[in-house]
């Protein structure tokens, strides 16, 4: 990524909300360096036009109202029908809206919008993963996954949140160990879907079983809405363990620094930039940044102070 595309990426994630689409975009940027790190618009009109693919779906379902029983609270469907929701935001049969803008489709029942939004994105569009996508990087970068339709169960994740919002569908991530999935509705009053597996709803047990799966016991904390900061600090660390078992330190370097641009890192990363610096050859930045680690660090955790003052003295020296 060229300077330029670093201080971007830096000046999104410092706003409030955090537009996530763009981070991910300038993310990706960082893996291709034909790629033109500063304009998302490529990016972000692949998410509009799956908007605009799944707006009729969502329009008919507003239409008929069918009132699915509820995933997460086991409710019934409330009375009336197709009078459901009339003179809300959302209602009625106008595609267009009241003055000709796009429909936007808060007013609908949880459960019938995740299950439009499944047949939108997981039956008609093909947006799902399998285990091979876990060895891909391409998995993690989200102009990837716009264009293969594949990816990591996080970037599946974020193209539905990104869709959902373009529809006025309130939804968030939903930060399960080892595997994130979407709540569609608000914390109060939602149903979870799994993108990777094309949209597929999921009971509150289901998740439960994929929390105990990664050796953790589950409690309702598990279901809370993911931070964006988190989850652009989960996607890098992807990114970083994949390159790290593939043996491409290049790639796990810039992952490693767009982390260190996050408000809130570890400071393991700035040994991990060192360590890797140097082995690329830069001694003199790796040094550096092992010295700083050790600075940080004295204190608490004398001994990596201590190695990592070892190994920054030794890059000195391969100066010379």
């Amino acid at each position: 990524m060229s300077a330029r595309g670093r201080n971007r990426f830096a000046e999104v994630i410092r706003h409030e909300p955090i537009d996530l689409a763009v981070a991910c975009h300038l993310l990706a940027a960082e893996a291709d360096a034909t790629a033109d790190d500063a304009d998302a618009a490529a990016t972000l009109e692949a998410l509009n036009a799956l908007a605009a693919r799944a707006r009729p779906l969502l329009a008919a379902r507003a239409t008929a109202s069918r009132g699915f029983p509820r995933v997460e609270r086991g409710t019934p469907p409330p009375a009336g029908g197709a009078e459901r929701g009339q003179g809300q935001p959302g209602a009625g049969t106008d595609p267009a809206g009241r003055h000709g803008e796009p429909r936007r489709f808060g007013a609908l029942d949880p459960r019938t919008a995740a299950e439009a939004l499944h047949e939108a994105l997981g039956l008609d569009a093909g947006f799902a993963g399998s285990e091979g996508d876990y060895d891909d990087l391409r998995s993690s970068l989200l102009p990837d996954v716009l264009r293969r339709r594949r990816g990591l169960p996080i970037l599946l994740s974020v193209v539905w949140l990104e869709v959902a919002h373009r529809l006025g569908v309130a939804s968030y991530l939903v930060g399960l160990p080892g595997h994130v999935v979407v709540a569609v509705g608000s914390p109060e009053d939602f149903v979870l879907v799994d993108p990777f597996a094309a949209g597929r709803l999921l009971t509150i047990h289901d998740a439960a079983a994929k929390v105990r799966a990664a050796g953790v016991a589950f409690n309702r904390a598990h279901l809370a809405p993911m931070d964006p900061q988190d989850v652009l600090t989960r996607i890098l660390g992807n990114i970083r363990i994949l390159a790290a078992r593939s043996d491409t330190p290049r790639t796990r370097l810039w992952a490693v620094e767009l982390s260190l641009l996050l408000p809130h890192h570890p400071a393991s990363l700035r040994r991990e930039r060192g360590e890797l610096r140097v082995r690329l050859g830069d001694f003199l930045g790796g040094a550096i940044d092992l010295a700083a680690f050790a600075d940080t660090v004295a204190e608490v955790e004398p001994a990596a102070a201590a190695a990592a003052r070892q190994a920054a003295a030794a890059a000195r020296a391969r100066l010379n």
